[in-house]
């Protein structure tokens, strides 16, 4: 939904709209002209101009939201063989659970967001991810809560 964002071009008033979106990319411009201290006609021009320049790409549909909160979610931090990272990553896709893959630097190479039915469901697809080829080492850390989800 959004390129990056450059303090020149994007105050805190378009910060508060364009959080507003991603919440809810269906709010109404009379709720988000209450909610910043403007007019809807300030609002709508606010976000006409961000459209105009970027900032805003898009409106996306989500599907089966209330679904996917019963998903248990953990994220794979890998280490993996020299050389070998994009084989592994290949794999990775392989798992349709496997929601992101995000090569990375510092201590690990591959950080993976995986969501599961359940945590006897999540063990196994760690036991799949763990035995790839090209893996030094896998760690899952599983998520309690995220308070923010864009």
């Amino acid at each position: 939904m959004m390129s990056t964002l450059h303090s020149n071009t994007v105050d805190r008033i378009d910060r508060k709209i364009l959080s507003s979106l991603l919440i809810n990319g269906r709010e109404s411009i009379a709720n988000m002209a209450r909610s910043v201290g403007l007019s809807r006609t300030a609002v709508a021009e606010r976000i006409s101009r961000m459209e105009k320049s970027g900032v805003i790409e898009g409106y996306t549909a989500r599907i089966g939201t209330k679904k996917n909160a019963d998903l248990t979610n953990c994220y794979l931090l890998i280490k993996c063989k020299n050389g070998w990272k994009k084989k592994v990553c290949d794999s990775l896709r392989e798992i349709p659970e496997i929601k992101t893959i995000s090569v990375v630097g510092g201590g690990f190479d591959i950080i993976t967001l995986l969501e599961a039915s359940s945590l006897h469901v999540m063990n196994e697809l760690c036991d799949e991810a763990e035995n790839i080829p090209g893996i030094k080492e896998l760690h899952s850390t599983v998520v309690f809560h995220s308070p923010t989800c864009r």
